[in-house]
């Protein structure tokens, strides 16, 4: 990946907000101006520079980010465009309120991937989130539009309360799936026995959307696009915010 590189130097453990580093806001700076920006970290406020190494580059050619233990909360929060990988685990809210772009996390996501930030009415409004690992609670919540696609397992109320877009989770999820759902897909790559609370059994059948979900994904690795079926059981969803939500569980 080309453009700019950002590898943890601080202190294990340090929980650093990376709201501000995005691409579209590094765009065009050198390194000696980005090293000077201020990040809150550990309950105070540092600068890029003290925290991490940097390398040469163009954050519009993309931002590949080390954590080296740190922990890292809101990466990728409200981002619009460019992309960013993220070698290693993250933190609570990647992606909250992100418009657009592409975010990948090679391991492990916390809780609100994709979701809101405090105090806003809506999560994700649109681009690509793909996790390598699994997620905490509260994916997707209050989601718009997008894609967020995670190989492992997503924690209690996935899709709370959505209102459009795609979450797809390839071990399952935890309790209380598609809470206050009004919209949108919950895909898992499990099966699902019996339908979630406030959910109609949609019966079993092959489904377009899974063909163009997986075009859709060509070329990101992810569950998704290795399935060998389109095949799933329909859960339909929340019936108390009118029903026009889903889950699919691959059959």
């Amino acid at each position: 990946m080309s453009g700019m590189t950002l590898t943890f130097r601080g202190k294990a453990g340090t929980m650093v907000d990376m709201s501000a580093i995005l691409p579209e806001r590094l765009a065009g700076r050198t390194v000696e101006t980005v090293a000077g920006l201020p990040l809150p970290c550990g309950g105070g406020q540092s600068t890029v520079g003290d925290m991490f190494d940097l390398s040469a580059g163009d954050a519009a050619e993309g931002l590949l980010i080390r954590p080296i233990g740190a922990v890292l909360q809101r990466v990728g929060a409200g981002m619009t465009s460019g992309r960013i990988l993220v070698d290693g685990d993250v933190g609570g809210h990647a992606g909250a309120g992100m418009g657009g772009g592409q975010l990948r996390i090679e391991g492990d996501a916390g809780e609100a991937l994709g979701g809101a930030l405090p105090g806003l009415p809506l999560g994700m409004r649109g681009g690509l989130i793909s996790v390598g690992g699994s997620a905490g609670d509260r994916v997707a919540e209050r989601m718009r539009r997008g894609i967020i696609v995670v190989d492992g397992a997503v924690g209690a109320f996935a899709a709370g309360f959505m209102v459009a877009g795609t979450l797809a989770a390839g071990r399952g999820c935890g309790p209380h799936p598609g809470f206050g759902m009004r919209r949108g897909t919950l895909l898992l790559g499990r099966p699902q026995d019996t339908a979630p609370d406030n959910f109609a059994d949609g019966g079993t059948r092959d489904w377009l959307f899974l063909h163009l979900l997986r075009r859709a994904l060509q070329g990101t690795g992810s569950w998704v696009e290795r399935a060998g079926t389109t095949r799933a059981h329909r859960f339909i969803g929340d019936v108390a915010e009118g029903g026009h939500g889903e889950i699919l569980a691959m059959a």
